[in-house]
């Protein structure tokens, strides 16, 4: 008797499971996006401009503690595939082992979608910095202690804890100065507030390189950008600096994962 209760309920679990990814979505989705202006907000806007479901997908910026606001906001919704939100290196790997009172867990109250981009961070200086080369800011370091600033996303994010990595690497001593997001600490680099910046998005700082308001040093990364070939990694310089940052759509844990698998498609 057991058995067959067992049978019936698993046939009505997936007839209901079906139904739902076929009648989904019957209403508008919101995305949040936990940060301003930047790659997230780009790749999330992208997102919605171009997923085919037959429902608008609405972009809401919930900004705060560097994503913890957004993410923790998505993290309590309902888990039926209206509240999503893009999840990224600084949230999902860094965070958690910079902040012990997070409150979201992204191993257990999340299910990915799908990997939207990984990117490749470039250090970037004003272009009235008198270094062209990594060598160079090194030595203009060393030559002015505690002179140099450099600006992040936010305390704990991917480049400030990349500034913070070639600060000890290159024993050097610099100021971390944390802005509200990309177009903050651009808008600050091109003023000469900073000198230099890890840039998490290449394709934004391209037009201010080619002008010549920026320059660029090196790239973060294991391998050269395919954006800019000409640029050497840090580590072919001798800086172990290995590190590109990934977005990739969540949903709350418990999402169905026919809707999963449909919003992946």
């Amino acid at each position: 008797m057991n058995h067959l209760v067992c049978i019936l309920l698993t046939a009505v679990l997936g007839v209901h499971t079906g139904v739902v990814a076929q009648d989904y979505p019957a209403k508008p989705i919101r995305l949040i996006v936990p940060f301003p202006a930047g790659s997230s907000d780009v790749l999330g806007r992208t997102f919605a401009q171009r997923a085919a479901l037959g429902q608008p997908v609405v972009v809401e910026n919930v900004l705060g503690a560097n994503g913890a606001i957004g993410l923790t906001r998505v993290a309590k919704s309902a888990p039926d595939g209206y509240t999503l939100s893009m999840a990224a290196t600084a949230t999902f790997a860094v965070s958690p082992h910079i902040n012990l009172k997070l409150s979201y867990n992204p191993l257990k109250d999340f299910v990915p979608i799908a990997m939207h981009a990984r990117t490749t961070s470039v250090l970037v200086v004003n272009g009235n910095v008198p270094a062209h080369s990594v060598a160079e800011l090194v030595a203009l370091a060393k030559a002015s202690p505690g002179k140099l600033n450099y600006a992040s996303i936010g305390t704990g994010s991917t480049n400030h804890l990349l500034g913070e990595m070639f600060r000890r690497t290159a024993g050097i001593d610099i100021i971390h100065v944390p802005y509200k997001g990309n177009g903050p600490g651009l808008t600050a680099l091109l003023a000469g507030e900073v000198q230099f910046f890890f840039f998490p998005a290449f394709t934004d700082a391209m037009p201010h390189l080619r002008s010549g308001r920026l320059r660029a040093l090196g790239v973060a990364d294991s391998r050269r950008s395919a954006a800019a070939k000409d640029i050497p990694t840090l580590t072919e310089l001798g800086y172990e600096l290995v590190a590109p940052a990934w977005f990739v759509m969540v949903a709350p844990a418990g999402t169905p994962a026919a809707i999963v698998q449909r919003l992946a498609a």
